[in-house]
């Protein structure tokens, strides 16, 4: 019998975010996340116009070009020095470098240094964009403010600003990790459980607030579930 062929594996980060950088380029970009990611290394890229009879010269067509917008997409800009230095190690090596560096620790915050915190929630917003501005691993600074995005939680309802801090530190150090981890994570995660009701959930009344989010929202995405899924889960998380 013959074996059955491996599971396709996902593109690697690295890919991933040339790719991104490579979005810019249009066209182009659909022949490159179709399987052609090797290419994005090249220079002097073209693209045929269709109807027009002549052909579209990406803008990103330079190594230069192609540096200056992965700086832009994957950090939160640079400095004259930032793009000498970029520029000094080219495409390749930046996204490496970018990749492959830990996230640098933000600044204590002193008033979040155990539960409880009354500190205003503005303190806390002005210590990350400091450290967004300052920090010497800007793409894991914008990984840390994307994964904010997706595991949103609203600190009104957490009701604790420390349980915020806390979370911004774990999509920190675990931005650059794996969904199945980070998912494992935010269920246990303070603030999120006060935010989604898994706090307050309990066998006999199972709240399916954080389950359907779970599913529609941080992993599946609407119509890879079933209501029941989402019952089921909730049940499955009361404990």
């Amino acid at each position: 019998m013959a074996a059955a062929p491996p599971a396709r594996k996902g593109i690697t980060r690295r890919q991933a975010l040339s790719a991104a950088v490579a979005a810019g380029v249009g066209v182009g970009a659909a022949r490159l996340l179709g399987g052609a990611l090797e290419n994005l290394g090249r220079t002097g890229t073209v693209v045929a116009s269709g109807n027009s009879g002549g052909d579209w010269v990406s803008p990103l067509g330079s190594e230069s070009a192609r540096v200056m917008h992965l700086l832009r997409r994957a950090t939160f800009g640079y400095t004259p020095a930032q793009l000498d230095s970029a520029l000094s190690e080219g495409f390749g090596r930046t996204v490496d470098r970018l990749i492959e560096t830990h996230a640098a620790e933000p600044p204590v915050l002193a008033e979040a240094s155990t539960p409880g915190g009354r500190f205003p929630v503005a303190q806390m917003q002005q210590w990350w964009i400091d450290h967004m501005l300052a920090t010497p691993t800007p793409f894991a600074e914008r990984m840390t403010l994307f994964w904010h995005g997706h595991f949103t939680s609203d600190y009104r309802k957490a009701g604790d600003n420390t349980f915020m801090f806390w979370q911004n530190l774990t999509w920190r150090r675990m931005g650059m990790t794996d969904l199945r981890s980070m998912l494992m994570k935010v269920t246990t995660d303070p603030a999120m459980l006060r935010y989604l009701d898994l706090a307050t959930s309990v066998a006999s009344n199972p709240n399916e607030n954080y389950s359907r989010e779970l599913m529609e929202l941080f992993s599946m995405g609407p119509g890879n579930y079933s209501e029941e899924d989402v019952r089921q889960g909730a049940l499955a998380l009361t404990g």
